[in-house]
């Protein structure tokens, strides 16, 4: 009974104090086609994000839902129909409910409100799979993600760090070691009118095949003239293998949307990296990065068509 006279007397001063409690959000439908040197395609989706704050406890997110038609996935030639979907959530404090929290999708058009000034300081957490093609459906897994996130007025700076581990009850991850096996960027965006916004930023990706169990892990490349253990690959895919650093930005005014993205595909630097969370813990072999092999060029543009809504 105490607790239920607690909840009431909580309830009731929600009410009493209703116009603290401030909510927004938005939902995008968008048609999006991309091009580039290891991915291609046209996808469609539905995007919605939201916010809210009481006092000074914020929280907010997003879920967007896809699909579309594929020509190359991961740098791999395919063609075939994908889906997938996002979804992700932060609590912090501040009272900004400007909806710059919709920068944390991939390659979108920024949602957000221009009535909002105010800040908002917050971590979450977040999940993310995409269904592929019948020939690449081995690299479906779940990914989990760390965001952080700092907005002031029409500014937002952000962090995500997605990888297919599993921790717990809170990052959720499949926990494969393989495919989309970690990422992380930072990123700034900003709007400067009720239509236009742009967003800059730096990323890291790596990707890696199936590693074979059943073999002992003495593979010769990337084992630094046989001092550490290294794992067989398998499957069709057993040599594919990126890393990519990368710059990417977007712009966006009255309806019309650009992305691109440009950097570096260097097995080097994903050796490098991999190699340095693996021998430190030292519970993990390595995976055999190709590192004799010459750096390429990774680049990708693309561009949707949006009606936006009415803020005069």
């Amino acid at each position: 009974m105490k607790k239920v006279l607690i909840i009431g007397v909580f309830l009731i001063a929600m009410i009493s104090h209703g116009q603290r409690f401030t909510t927004n959000g938005a939902v995008l439908f968008k048609a999006q086609i991309q091009l580039g040197n290891q991915n291609q395609g046209i996808k469609i989706g539905a995007y919605a994000v939201g916010a809210a704050h009481y006092g000074d406890a914020a929280i907010e997110g997003g879920v967007a839902l896809y699909s579309g038609y594929l020509f190359k996935r991961h740098t791999a030639k395919t063609s075939g129909i994908h889906y997938g979907y996002d979804f992700f959530g932060l609590v912090g404090i501040g009272k900004n409910t400007n909806l710059l929290v919709s920068s944390f999708f991939a390659d979108n058009p920024l949602l957000f409100s221009v009535e909002n000034d105010q800040k908002f300081y917050g971590l979450g957490f977040g999940i993310e799979k995409e269904f592929l093609p019948a020939d690449l459906t081995e690299f479906n897994q779940r990914v989990g993600k760390i965001l952080v996130r700092f907005a002031n007025a029409n500014h937002s700076i952000n962090t995500q760090f997605k990888n297919d581990f599993r921790f717990g009850k809170v990052f959720r991850g499949d926990g494969t070691d393989f495919g989309n096996t970690g990422q992380f960027q930072v990123s700034y965006s900003e709007f400067q009118s009720p239509l236009r916004a742009f967003h800059l930023g730096l990323g890291l990706k790596l990707f890696t095949p199936k590693a074979d169990y059943s073999l002992t892990p003495d593979n010769t490349p990337n084992s630094s003239d046989g001092r550490r253990n290294v794992w067989h690959t398998q499957g069709e895919y057993s040599r594919l293998f990126y890393a990519n650093v990368f710059g990417f930005g977007s712009y966006q005014d009255d309806g019309v949307f650009a992305f691109a993205k440009a950097g570096v595909n260097s097995q080097k630097a994903g050796a490098y990296i991999q190699n340095t969370l693996h021998d430190s813990f030292g519970l993990n072999p390595r995976f055999p990065w190709d590192t004799a092999a010459k750096d390429k060029l990774f680049i990708e543009t693309g561009g949707s068509l949006f009606i936006p809504e009415d803020n005069d």
